[in-house]
């Protein structure tokens, strides 16, 4: 029952999108991210699990894996969307309801058409004894796309209740 429910879901949900979101969609992340020194990069596009809300969603998603050490200082690109930013004069455009940041990550929500992204900047932190932010060694950028769908809203599959 539960895989012929996942099924009609991915048959039908895309549908209900004004446009489909596939691979291409995350290929400007994908682009701005494999010239950076990195430890590993991949894309999935199709059915995935969205760590954002936490059930299934259609699209792309990606992540890169590097530290501060391959970075050698040299910034990771602006995947904000901010005017002047390449993914702004490509059409990208925040949505502030998805977005926030904090010391050592932040997310920043991207519109484009009919799609939909997050991007995450992850780099485990804390604070010490005297208030510095020591930042750990490792960082990882996470993207995840799907269709916007008719409502406004993310294309997210509900999980069934185990």
């Amino acid at each position: 029952m539960r895989i012929l429910l996942l099924i009609l879901l991915v048959m039908i949900l895309p549908t209900q999108a004004n446009a489909e979101v596939d691979g291409t969609t995350c290929q400007p992340f994908y682009r701005a991210l494999e010239s950076v020194p990195h430890e590993s990069i991949f894309q999935r596009n199709g059915l995935y699990t969205s760590q954002s809300f936490e059930t299934g969603a259609i699209g792309c998603f990606l992540v890169m894996n590097t530290s501060a050490t391959r970075l050698e200082g040299r910034p990771l690109p602006n995947l904000s969307g901010e005017p002047g930013t390449p993914l702004y004069n490509a059409g990208w455009r925040i949505n502030p309801k998805y977005s926030a940041d904090g010391p050592g990550t932040g997310v920043v929500g991207l519109e484009k058409d009919d799609a939909f992204c997050l991007v995450y900047t992850e780099q485990p932190s804390y604070i010490d004894d005297a208030g510095k932010i020591i930042q750990q060694e490792y960082l990882r950028v996470r993207v995840e796309c799907m269709a916007i769908l008719p409502a406004g809203e993310p294309g997210i599959v509900l999980k069934q209740k185990e």
